[in-house]
């Protein structure tokens, strides 16, 4: 075959038309854009894998200013990588804010202002947006910030579940707080606030996130624009802001504004750790020692047992309140002891500690500076810390009482400081001292009244035998129950008071219980019989004499004035201590009578009484045959 090697006219035509078409469509591709609804736009999005770019602008009215805007944006596709970028991961499109397509759309931009473009997932969630303005100078912005889009909304569909915020009111979240033992988190929001919406679009939404929150929290979401005297108790001032609350409705931590995933869990984690409360020092008590001289602070122990009720119930409701553990955490070194474990044996000793929970407040030098005892609501012990803060200690009122201050209202400042530290002899011996520099007249006082009452039980001392003669003009003043509850309480405290040492070396003086016996006959003490009686009872409890213990059980029963109270704490104290099972016999044979009567008490009223006793009897009849 013969090679053509010139150009035919029909040759020529067809390489132009090529070259006109190839240009052509050159021009057309110059832009991405496409003429789809947003929502043709957002199908196509969802079926090929990719995320919408929306061109939201105002259209030109103007022909020479729509030449500008096409003019912009063929300028745009024009720069290195735009094209291609778009191509592979965007549908794009434009919409007009002006008509009624713009409307139905710019809640989407959630709250960015047009012109501009922005990322989109084809369920609307907006991923970025960047201003054309800005393109201008720098067109690979769209570049930058595109695929942070494309990240995002790999993120975003990666995850399927979201923080699941209750539908309750505030108070019913507090009840459930505190029977799920859980923190609340509020996500405080308010109108118009970009980064609250954003929050639940990108953060919310997260897979780690939604699994963190719900497992660890109560979530609200609570508008606090409209909640006045709520954002003025937790102080916030900007949205969104995340407040973290006890089941008290007490805050606990408070964060805000826009946060990424990570960091939003951190404040959770920062809320839960702030929930724990007083934050206890590991290591030996020298070690908090030597930490407490390093800081300069005192040391606050906490000496407990871990059979003791009251220890539990202020580590989990004291210790934890956030107000608490805020004040300690700043200015005490704090260290848990248990009494009956390691060193706390041996410091238990050293601190004459022998009822809980007691709470020490300790020099760096190991002295005791301040001294409580007993279970106490947070703001009782708050005070008591300042106190120990502020020189008012035990330690530094012992020394001011020694040194000489005997004025009354030291001695009642000092008697407080006794009283809380379960120092009774002390402030007992405090008060004789105070009263021994008093007319006796004087205690017809309400003041001094009160003194005697709360701290003087010495049946052998001068001011109770004073009391004791004049009782009838104290009757007089104070009322007869008042004065006469006094005195019996005295005299039975005295009869308790012939068994010295513990357990198996407990010994009961047998001579001087029956002097003290005729001493209460020849005063002839109101009720004499029953302190007498008790007093017995409570000798041979100590001693470990359950034979006779429950002889004088038996003689009372006899007369049949036992209260169905006092034979139930008879029965717990056999059940619990005497071993003896013949002995252990005969006191199950109360309940088993005490249940009959109940039956009886039963049947002639038709039905159990509410204050009846008979299923505790039941029980210690059971427990005792046992």
């Amino acid at each position: 075959m013969k090679r053509m090697n010139k150009c035919t006219p029909l040759c020529v035509f067809l390489c132009f038309l090529m070259v006109l078409t190839l240009s052509v469509n050159a021009q057309k591709k110059t832009s991405v854009f496409q003429k789809l609804t947003w929502e043709q736009a957002a199908a196509q999005a969802q079926k090929e894998g990719k995320i919408v770019l929306v061109d939201a602008m105002r259209k030109a009215m103007k022909p020479e200013m729509q030449k500008k805007q096409e003019e912009a944006e063929r300028d745009l596709m024009k720069a290195p990588g735009v094209r291609e970028f778009c191509d592979r991961n965007v549908v794009a499109i434009h919409i007009d804010m002006m008509t009624e397509e713009g409307s139905a759309f710019a809640p989407k931009l959630v709250m960015n202002m047009y012109p501009t473009y922005g990322f989109f997932m084809p369920n609307g969630d907006i991923l970025g947006v960047v201003s054309p303005y800005l393109l201008t100078k720098d067109p690979g912005m769209l570049i930058k910030t595109g695929e942070k889009a494309v990240k995002a909304a790999a993120v975003k569909r990666g995850n399927s579940r979201v923080i699941a915020f209750e539908e309750i009111s505030l108070k019913d979240a507090m009840v459930k707080a505190k029977k799920e033992n859980k923190l609340i988190f509020i996500d405080a929001y308010t109108d118009y606030c970009q980064p609250c919406v954003l929050m639940v679009k990108n953060v919310f939404s997260l897979d780690r996130v939604a699994d963190f929150y719900n497992q660890h929290f109560i979530n609200l979401k609570m508008h606090f624009g409209k909640e006045k005297e709520l954002a003025d108790k937790y102080g916030t001032h900007g949205y969104p802001s995340f407040v973290f609350i006890n089941g008290d409705g007490k805050l606990v931590y408070l964060a805000g504004g826009y946060t990424e995933g990570d960091k939003f869990i951190g404040y959770g984690q920062e809320a839960l750790k702030k929930a724990e409360g007083i934050t206890f020092t590991a290591g030996s008590w020298e070690q908090a020692l030597e930490k407490a001289k390093q800081e300069n602070k005192l040391i606050f122990m906490d000496c407990y047992t871990s059979w003791c009720g009251p220890c539990k119930k202020m580590a989990k409701t004291v210790f934890t309140d956030p107000e608490v553990a805020a004040f300690f955490n700043e200015k005490f070194v704090n260290v848990k002891v248990d009494m009956e474990k390691g060193e706390g044996k041996e410091l238990k000793d050293r601190y004459a500690v022998s009822a809980y929970p007691t709470l020490n407040f300790i020099g760096a030098d190991g002295k005791m500076v301040h001294c409580v005892v007993g279970g106490m609501d947070a703001g009782d012990f708050v005070k008591q810390a300042e106190i120990a803060l502020s020189g008012k200690g035990l330690a530094s009122m012992m020394a001011i009482y020694q040194g000489g201050n005997r004025t009354p209202e030291f001695i009642q400042e000092y008697l407080n400081v006794l009283d809380v530290a379960n120092r009774a002899k002390e402030a007992e011996q405090v008060t004789l001292d105070y009263f021994a520099t008093l007319d006796k007249g004087k205690l017809k006082e309400k003041g001094n009244w009160d003194l005697f009452m709360k701290y003087i039980n010495d049946v052998n001392s001068e001011v109770f035998t004073y009391v004791y003669d004049h009782r009838m003009e104290f009757c007089q003043f104070f009322g007869d129950k008042e004065v006469k509850q006094k005195i019996a309480t005295v005299w039975a405290i005295g009869g308790n008071q012939f068994v010295s040492g513990r357990g198996e070396e407990a010994v009961l003086d047998e001579k001087g219980f029956k002097r003290y016996v005729k001493r209460l006959k020849k005063a002839d003490v109101d009720g004499k019989e029953g302190i007498i009686m008790n007093a017995r009872m409570s000798n041979a409890e100590k001693i470990g004499d359950w034979k006779t213990y429950i002889a004088l059980g038996s003689e009372e029963l006899k007369k049949g004035q036992v209260a169905d109270l006092v034979l139930y704490n008879w029965g717990l104290r056999i059940s619990q201590q005497c071993k003896d099972q013949a002995l252990r016999l005969q006191a199950a044979q109360w309940f088993d009578d005490a249940v009959a009567v109940c039956v009886k008490q039963e049947e002639a009223g038709g039905k159990q009484s509410m204050m009846s006793y008979r299923t505790f009897f039941e029980k210690l009849a059971s427990e005792l045959k046992k």
